[in-house]
């Protein structure tokens, strides 16, 4: 890489990374091209963006953010995995990979909701249901109060109507 490219290169880094709700750092070793393909494409179909840095560089933009303790992990072969979408579905995504048997992707450490968090903290993200999940969750939650409500509304002249004609029926036995 010459000196422009170096730059252009930290520039469009730098962006993506002020952008991302989710950042994960990775270490990986004797990765095939085919693994790292289906690995890049299988996230960029989730709008994560997938890069291998260079250390030094990677610790140029990561010292001009607030998450300068970041800037130690560098060292050995990286890959940056960012995503300005949902934390907890990008978080869900990277270890549904790095738990694959034969991947040789080891997380290092991340950024999350503006904080630096540890592999554990990363792996107790991916666990926890993401926006949509818990968005759908409280619409059922909203919804099902009214829905009883209107229910029980609706039970008080059912049970008045099978009453009457329960009287009713009996009237009749009785009058034959």
């Amino acid at each position: 890489m010459n000196r422009t490219e170096k730059q252009q290169f930290v520039s469009d880094l730098a962006k993506g990374v002020k952008k991302a709700q989710a950042i994960a750092l990775m270490s990986f070793s004797k990765l095939t091209v085919e693994d790292m393909t289906s690995f890049r494409l299988a996230l960029r179909k989730k709008d994560i963006r997938v890069k291998v840095v260079k250390n030094t560089l990677a610790k140029r933009v990561f010292n001009e953010t607030p998450f300068k303790e970041v800037s130690g992990q560098f060292e050995g072969p990286t890959l940056l995995a960012y995503s300005n979408g949902d934390a907890v579905m990008t978080a869900k995504a990277i270890m549904e990979w790095a738990n694959k048997e034969n991947f040789n992707v080891k997380l290092k450490s991340g950024i999350a909701l503006n904080k630096v968090i540890s592999e554990k903290e990363m792996v107790a993200l991916s666990k926890l249901p993401g926006r949509n999940e818990l968005l759908v969750g409280f619409l059922w939650a909203l919804k099902s109060h009214p829905t009883r409500f209107l229910y029980a509304l609706q039970d008080g002249p059912n049970r008045l109507g099978y009453a009457l004609g329960a009287l009713k029926e009996k009237k009749a036995k009785e009058s034959n």
